[in-house]
């Protein structure tokens, strides 16, 4: 079957596959299986970071981006989930592609044959009365390309949670996967499932989380310059979200701006801005971003991460 015809089919069915009988939470009482986000340069594109993100990070956006690594590559990462409180919420992963370049039909591919990384995330949180909450994560990530524009992946999460409150100790499994065709030189498609399976345990009660779609488009070197993409998010049947990103080199790679975002349409629908600044030297680089929120509670957030690539 033609490629085109497989992408249309899966947008068809998509809503209906997401509409599978689930009575689930929408995250764990802690919240590392919720979507807080990874990078700045993604969390900076409003989450639009299906495609664009071709890194380490993958592990969390999208794991058969693994295959489109240029080398090995880890980054660090932190922010504050909730600005005014004592909430700290850090980040890290760590990535390779492995074996040789598939061959194209106009020369090599930018896939390699497999990717890996590993991802550890830890949110703390200090409740009132000094009570503390702790909740780690550890991802283990794959992706195998079956020819030179397809590539499949995979990402197993592990939970574990401590605190102080009585019967809230939680440990955890999750899974995603990911889909990434290259449609031409410069345009892609993008397609993730989040959270197919979960499973939370507590001391006196077992939970779920609700498993989310996106599907995404995105187009690179505009002008020699810009890179864009647009998801639509799906969550039991519905279409909740929707993210635009940009990314812009200004000047090389020294210095880039980033742009997004993020309009939620339930649950209190809004428009969540984003926005943020890159800069790379050699193997090195460093990214800011900002999450302007206009819920009182959230406000403003702000994501760095440092990644090094070899």
């Amino acid at each position: 079957m033609d490629m085109k015809r497989v992408i249309a089919l899966l947008i068809i069915l998509l809503p209906g596959m997401a509409a599978a009988p689930l009575k689930a939470q929408d995250g764990s009482r802690g919240g590392s299986f919720l979507p807080l986000g990874w990078d700045a340069e993604g969390e900076g594109m409003g989450g639009a970071a299906t495609l664009l993100v071709k890194s380490d990070a993958s592990g969390y956006w999208n794991p058969a981006n693994l295959c489109l690594l240029k080398g090995r590559q880890i980054t660090l990462g932190s922010t504050k989930p909730v600005p005014g409180m004592p909430a700290y919420y850090s980040i890290l992963s760590a990535g390779t592609a492995l074996m040789d370049r598939r061959a194209g039909i106009d020369g090599p591919s930018p896939f390699r044959r497999l990717g890996a990384a590993v991802t550890v995330s830890h949110l703390n949180l200090e409740l009132a009365g000094g009570s503390a909450w702790n909740e780690s994560t550890i991802g283990v990530a794959g992706a195998i390309s079956i020819n030179h524009i397809t590539s499949f992946g995979l990402s197993l999460k592990f939970l574990k949670g401590w605190n102080d409150l009585e019967d809230a100790d939680s440990w955890g499994t999750s899974a995603d996967i990911g889909l990434t065709v290259r449609l031409r030189e410069d345009t892609w498609f993008g397609l993730t499932g989040k959270n197919l399976y979960s499973a939370i345990y507590y001391p006196d009660r077992d939970e779920e989380i609700s498993p989310s779609w996106n599907i995404a488009l995105s187009q690179e070197n505009i002008l020699a310059r810009l890179d864009i993409e647009g998801d639509a998010v799906f969550t039991e049947g519905e279409m909740n979200r929707v993210l635009l990103g940009g990314r812009v080199r200004v000047y090389r790679d020294l210095f880039g701006v980033v742009a997004g975002l993020d309009r939620r349409l339930t649950n209190g629908a809004r428009n969540i801005m984003h926005f943020g600044f890159l800069s790379s030297y050699k193997s090195a680089n460093i990214a800011i971003s900002f999450r302007l929120d206009p819920e009182e509670a959230f406000d403003r957030q702000t994501y760095i991460s440092i990644g090094y690539g070899i």
